[in-house]
């Protein structure tokens, strides 16, 4: 009972730290942008006064300047900077807003290996792998589909997940996640409930698992990937929570 106390304890100043990171960065970023917006607002200020000089409208105007759109990025492997923040087991995510999937498919024609990576502003990237990834599927063949992703599926990506899984019975899922997104929210829990029945199979990653994906996955340059402190005892926490779901 002391042991789990100071774990408790232990995790519960961790968060604390983690919180208070997030809300100095926060700080900053507003800092920036207002030093930011008072330098756009400066420098329109000169371009209308310029523009009046010249003898032009004084209902001078900055056009808007238009951003691409975000889309999903594909590759062959991971810049290590990306994966070990994306992939980092903790418990508090804050910053950590992008779902990274790395896959192998084993199927008819050969082994197939990459990674998907999204930015949660259009297709999740669990969506678009059956788009981009497995567009074309043979029923007559079978098809082992190995996922490792840096959080679980939200509840609408679980959902499709589940409906793919049920029209393709060839197709073996497994998906190792490093972290549990959102688990404590219902929607959340029923999903994962859902692609379990479906026949997928759902762990949390384990220490091996992310020196295995850094090895496979990630621009490495053939260093060894040093596991931080907390891996194991956050992979036991987020395992624990996981087999509680679907019990």
């Amino acid at each position: 009972m002391a042991d789990r106390n100071r774990m408790l304890a232990k995790r519960k100043e961790r968060r604390e730290e983690e919180s208070a990171e997030t809300t100095k960065d926060a700080k900053e970023v507003k800092n920036e942008g207002q030093q930011a917006e008072q330098a756009v607002d400066k420098a329109e200020t000169q371009s209308a006064e310029a523009a009046v000089a010249n003898g032009q409208s004084e209902e001078f105007k900055v056009e808007p300047m238009e951003l691409p759109p975000f889309e999903i990025i594909s590759g062959d492997r991971i810049d290590p900077f990306a994966f070990k923040f994306q992939f980092k087991n903790v418990e508090y995510s804050s910053g950590r807003n992008k779902t990274y999937l790395c896959y192998l498919v084993d199927k008819p024609d050969g082994l197939l290996r990459g990674y998907l990576e999204d930015e949660h502003m259009g297709p999740h990237a669990e969506e678009a792998f059956f788009i981009q990834c497995l567009p074309d599927y043979e029923p007559a063949y079978k098809y082992t589909v190995t996922w490792y992703v840096s959080s679980s599926p939200c509840c609408a990506c679980a959902a499709k997940i589940a409906e793919v899984l049920k029209a393709r019975k060839t197709l073996k899922l497994s998906i190792f996640a490093a972290r549990l997104f959102e688990w404590e929210e219902t929607e959340i829990q029923a999903g994962l409930k859902a692609l379990h029945a479906g026949g997928c199979k759902l762990r949390v990653m384990k220490p091996l698992d992310f020196s295995y994906t850094w090895d496979t996955f990630v621009e490495n340059e053939d260093e060894p990937l040093n596991l931080w402190e907390d891996c194991k005892e956050n992979y036991e926490y987020y395992q624990e929570k996981l087999a509680e779901i679907l019990q």
